[in-house]
């Protein structure tokens, strides 16, 4: 909190007394715990010089102090040119296991209003990270890290942004280009952007991978049975036996005759298959978010409304077919059978194409009612998806009908799209939203206050799916409702007991939903700091699970995955099927976790962190896992392949595990230099701050000390760590930043340790594999040069003009997967596993 000193000469005949109003607002009792430290020093200089102090909220602040802050020169030197930047930016000191944070906007919670998100960073005063106790006192789940955006009182700004990245290996380009609006008068703001983005597909062709087997020809050709001599007759008109012959021109309408062939005989159109599949699609994306807040009364009412389009175009080769064409056919100027082999319609690939759409509108509202703090919010969204996956030609119906004989059909011609396999799926939703929360301090104890939150929410989704397969054909109508109570409790404060500064926290709630019983949810946490410099926070949670209306009933797509089959040891093209599965249970969850921050010199220039977290579940819900031969042989009616053992598709829909068990150990050092000011400090005047350079560094590891898996009852329990899984024991992240106003520049990384998986299906004991996970490191670095040009005759076009340059995967770090006599298995390498590599994006900013 900031102090405002008011001296005043005092009569020794007329003492003074604090009135309970000013002890109140000193001691947090209306608006909650307050910084650290914050009020100590001023209220014994206040008590040496007979001065009156009086003690006043921050604008923007919270209702629970903050751990971590950011201020305007901390956040200009990170670069980013939106708050959601910014937030990805600072997520190693927000929540390093990448579980996005709650918002709140000048200390009220966002409640849906996500465009914020897209304000310039420029328009905030400052970003609070707030203490672990804080999402429990505003009616979250313990364990989400709070964010608090603190905005400035004025801004104004009209901002336009385009953009061009490309992979330095080319054969995929992107573009951007966006224009937004932000207006803040104190209690009063609004923003509206707009977005669109075209990302290039990457052609297979374009790197360098073998093409697939078989016959690729542009226009069709004929041979004879086991390569020998197609007829007798067209050998000797063309002078020389013919085994392979094109078809000829004008062969679409009329049947040929053998002199036709005779013409292109020896002659083929090869072409090459890798220019008609992509490694990845083609994506466009409109975007349009507007909101808008202002105070109605004693509320604060804020209405936004968002909608999206995405659709991307992928192929997945030119559909080839062969079909034996009988002497017989009225399309055969032949005198013995012969192999037919063309394309379904010329140069025409299969498509794999996606479209989703997307509306949305919140309305919330939020302030003071009989001393309560209270947010009540609506949402309303309604969603579309199609998905079309075209999988080849149905050379079995095509046989069908040449060996009916029907001069109607015509084999050499343009065939019907009847005969093309195809998979559309149609997907609609809407959801209904409402969410209440309330929170009080109730009472005033010794160390602070006691507060008590409310949280209610109430939501209806209806959703219908169609398609051509039955996985697709579903209509759902779900409600759900929910509650929960919170109570914090301090039981000690510093400078009030030898324990330092000692509360808890506690929670029970409850959801019901449609289809399914009460399920309960009780947590608890206890956060102690015997010592300024050092924290403690321990919780403990039971929680009844049930799927959410996603998993239940998510938009059925199916795609093409690049996929590695670890039982043939290849990579491969896969159908991957993903959305609801209605068939979901519902499950019960255990978590105990425990963590140390230690700031040894007693303010945020170093900050150390340490913490252990276990979790049990029992019947829950997952995403399906990578396809192991574990898991495959876990869940086989999951997993489609052909005759000849090659995996055809995945039903990667969510599943119902018996049992998993997961037990990890996090620790992270974070640095910043200068030494940051203590939150709640204030901002140093201009003349006295000047303009140092910011400099940040955070590395964050992760040992899982155990992740086993129990997919049914009466199988082994599959250890994800062991040589049945895949997954690594150590993970590390990496990020530094060095910047000030003007210019910066910030490396991030991620590391994992290598792993190795046995396959005990293969014969022979040669499914044994070795993955080194990829090691991938990002650059950014930016520069604004009305502050790096100083002279007062500068352009005006630079002013507020931002050039940023991003380069992702550096180094151009894949997953490598060697056998133990370190050779590759087919369709590994660079390229196929990583086509795009490095990429480049050239940012171009301009706010007016």
């Amino acid at each position: 909190m900031t102090a405002a000193r008011f001296a005043l000469l005092l009569s020794a005949a007329l003492p003074l007394s604090p009135c309970p109003a000013a002890r109140a607002q000193g001691t947090g009792a209306a608006t909650g715990t307050t910084a650290e430290g914050q009020d100590s020093a001023p209220a014994a200089k206040a008590q040496a010089s007979n001065e009156i102090v009086v003690t006043a909220k921050r604008y923007g602040e919270a209702r629970v102090a903050a751990e971590t802050e950011f201020n305007e020169d901390e956040i200009a030197s990170q670069g980013a040119d939106s708050i959601g930047m910014l937030l990805d930016r600072l997520a190693p000191f927000i929540d390093p296991s990448g579980e996005q944070p709650v918002i709140l906007i000048n200390g009220r919670p966002a409640e849906g209003d996500r465009s914020i998100l897209s304000y310039p960073a420029e328009a905030l005063n400052r970003l609070e990270i707030l203490k672990p106790e804080a999402s429990a006192q505003y009616g979250y789940p313990p364990g989400r890290r709070v964010v608090n955006l603190a905005l400035k009182k004025q801004f104004a700004s009209l901002t336009a942004d385009t953009a061009f990245s490309a992979a330095t290996r080319g054969g995929q380009y992107a573009g951007e280009l966006s224009a937004g609006r932000v207006a803040i008068n104190g209690p009063v703001r609004w923003n509206a952007q707009a977005r669109v983005a075209l990302d290039g597909a990457l052609l297979k062709s374009a790197r360098n991978i073998p093409p697939g087997e078989g016959a690729f020809d542009g226009i069709g050709f004929v041979t004879g049975p086991g390569g020998l001599e197609i007829d007798p007759a067209l050998s000797l008109l063309a002078g020389r036996p013919v085994t392979i012959a094109a078809l000829p021109g004008g062969t679409l309408s009329q049947p040929p005759a053998l002199a036709d062939f005779a013409a292109t005989a020896g002659t083929t159109h090869p072409v090459d298959p890798n220019d008609f599949e992509t490694l990845q699609p083609s994506r466009r994306t409109l975007a349009f978010a507007a909101g808008m807040t202002r105070p109605v009364g004693d509320f604060s009412v804020s209405l936004s409304v968002n909608a999206n389009s995405t659709t991307t175009e992928g192929l997945r080769g030119l559909p080839m077919l062969s079909a034996v064409l009988p002497a017989t056919s009225p399309w055969s100027p032949f005198s013995r059978d012969i192999i037919l082999t063309r394309p379904f319609a010329g140069a025409r690939p299969l498509r794999s194409d996606t479209s989703a759409s997307a509306l949305g509108v919140t309305l919330a509202a939020s302030g003071r009612v009989g001393g309560w703090e209270t947010t009540l919010s609506a949402a309303y969204s309604r969603t579309a998806s199609n998905s079309l996956l075209e999988r080849g030609a149905d050379a079995a119906k095509v046989q069908a009908l040449i060996d009916a004989g029907d001069p109607a059909f015509n084999p050499l011609g343009p065939l019907s799209g009847d005969l093309l396999l195809a998979s559309r799926n149609r997907t609609r939703g809407e959801n209904l939203e409402a969410r209440a929360t309330a929170g009080k301090a109730i009472l005033n104890l010794p160390a602070g206050p006691l507060t008590l939150n409310f949280a209610a929410t109430a939501s209806r989704a209806v959703t219908t799916s169609t398609g051509s397969g039955d996985l697709a054909q579903s209509a759902a109508t779900r409600a759900l409702a929910s509650g929960a109570i919170g109570i914090g409790v301090p039981l000690s404060r510093k400078g009030h007991g030898p324990l330092g500064d000692l509360s808890i926290d506690l929670n029970a709630g409850g959801q019901v939903q449609s289809g399914s019983g009460l399920q309960n949810r009780f947590s608890g946490g206890v956060t102690w700091s015997p010592v300024p410099i050092l924290q403690f926070r321990g919780s403990l949670e039971h929680s009844e699970t049930a799927p959410s209306f996603d998993q239940l009933d998510g938009a059925i797509i199916s795609s093409v995955n690049r996929v590695f089959d670890y039982a043939r040891q290849e990579t491969v093209d896969a159908i991957w099927i993903t959305g609801g599965n209605p068939r979901l249970g519902r499950g019960s969850q255990e978590s105990r976790s425990l963590a140390m921050q230690l700031r040894p010199f007693g303010d945020q220039r170093l900050t150390l962190n340490l913490g252990y977290r276990e979790q049990v579940t029992t019947g829950g819900v997952v995403p399906f896992p990578e396809l192991t031969p574990a898991i495959e042989a876990a869940f086989p009616e999951r997993v489609t392949r052909d005759p000849a053992g090659r995996l055809i598709a995945v039903d990667a829909r969510p599943i119902n595990l018996e049992r998993s068990t997961d037990a990890d150990l996090r620790s992270g050092i974070a640095l910043r230099l200068p030494a940051p000011r203590r939150p709640g400090a204030g901002t140093p005047s201009p003349k006295l701050r000047g303009d140092p350079l910011q400099f940040s560094a955070s590395i964050n590891h992760r040992w899982r000390l155990r992740n086993e898996v129990l997919t049914r009852s009466g199988i082994p329990a599959i250890d994800q760590l062991g040589d049945e899984g895949s997954q690594s024991r150590h993970s590390l992240s990496l990020q530094l930043t060095a910047g000030k106003r003007g210019i910066g520049a910030s490396l991030n990384g991620t590391w994992s340790s290598p792993t190795h998986l046995r396959n005990r299906g293969v014969p022979g004991g040669t499914g044994a594999l070795d993955i080194k996970p990829a090691t991938v490191f990002n650059l950014s670095f930016f520069a604004e040069p009305e502050h790096l040009w100083r002279q007062p005759d500068r352009p005006r076009w630079m002013k507020n003009v931002r050039l940023s340059v991003d380069i992702r995967n550096l180094f151009r770090g894949y997953r490598q997967v060697t056998r133990p006599d370190g050779t590759v298995p087919p369709n590994y390498s660079r390229d196929e596993v990583d086509p795009l590599g490095r990429t480049i994006r050239l940012t171009l900013r301009k706010r007016f």
